[in-house]
């Protein structure tokens, strides 16, 4: 009789009232988008988040009907980090998971950045009291799950003792971790999108602290890392490591549908898949 492999369901980029706040532009404006490399429709003004919200609600239905073991949050849950209203909506939604499906979070920078790039003290303190802690690890299938906040390694400025903290943790992580284990990485910005030695975008984390970690996460063993913030599918290897862009839930910037990723864990190996949003 053969059983199932582990399955993760990772989850990013709800965004609720993301597509609000890019309705009502103009064409000039969704020209200057695209010049960036960000696909933005041209829609008429619209407010709230039924939009997002209705896409989540998809995705939900889709994971009760696959029963992951696992849904892990890849961080930008709401807009507007300040939206109240939106935070409630997404706890709302997010309970119409099976109960015995647990759920777990990473922070994107909408969810811990009150100007949603660079983080304070306070901010991570409302984003803990919130949705918990924004870096840990746990174990699941013989494999360890390092959960970063990349918001913090994005913009350490205002919380550099964060940083550090982060830094003792992720040392301390990977140091007790036995050379044979099997160790996945996860936040919401990727790495790199192409190399570890890219330039610095919007998208990627900057060089100076990237080069660094992606050293000490691959001396350790990683090979795996997933990511959303780019809202569009993206998978890049180097030496082995494989970093994983995940599509958002919520609203596209490229080509790449609404939708999420399931992870599966192997004996010999773990996979994984991207899957559209279905109606």
């Amino acid at each position: 009789m053969s059983h199932r492999p582990f399955q993760m369901a990772f989850l990013a980029d709800m965004q609720l009232g993301m597509y609000a706040t890019f309705s009502g532009m103009t064409e000039a404006e969704v020209a200057r988008y695209a010049a960036v490399d960000m696909r933005v429709d041209a829609v008429p003004a619209v407010e709230g988040f039924e939009w997002d919200a209705s896409h989540y609600r998809r995705a939900v239905k889709m994971v009760n009907g696959l029963r992951p073991d696992l849904v892990v949050v890849g961080g930008d849950m709401i807009d507007d980090p300040n939206g109240d209203d939106q935070i409630e909506a997404f706890f709302e939604i997010t309970a119409g998971i099976d109960p015995a499906i647990p759920v777990r979070y990473a922070p994107g920078n909408h969810d811990v950045a009150p100007d949603t790039v660079v983080p304070t003290r306070d901010s991570i303190a409302r984003y803990r009291d919130t949705f918990g802690p924004n870096w840990y690890t746990f174990t699941e299938a013989g494999v360890t799950f390092l959960v970063l906040d990349t918001v913090v390694i994005d913009h350490p400025q205002l919380v550099p003792d964060e940083w550090a903290a982060e830094q003792a943790f992720i040392d301390e992580t990977l140091d007790t971790i036995p050379p044979d284990a099997r160790i996945v990485a996860i936040g919401h910005h990727p790495l790199f999108l192409d190399h570890p030695d890219e330039p610095d975008t919007y998208w990627n984390l900057p060089h100076e602290r990237r080069r660094p970690l992606f050293d000490r996460l691959h001396a350790a063993g990683v090979r795996l890392a997933l990511a959303g913030h780019w809202h569009r599918n993206n998978v890049a290897v180097h030496h082995g490591f494989e970093m994983v862009t995940s599509g958002p839930v919520g609203y596209p910037l490229g080509a790449d549908p609404s939708g999420f990723r399931i992870v599966e864990v192997h004996p010999d190996r773990i996979a994984h898949a991207y899957l559209a949003l279905t109606e």
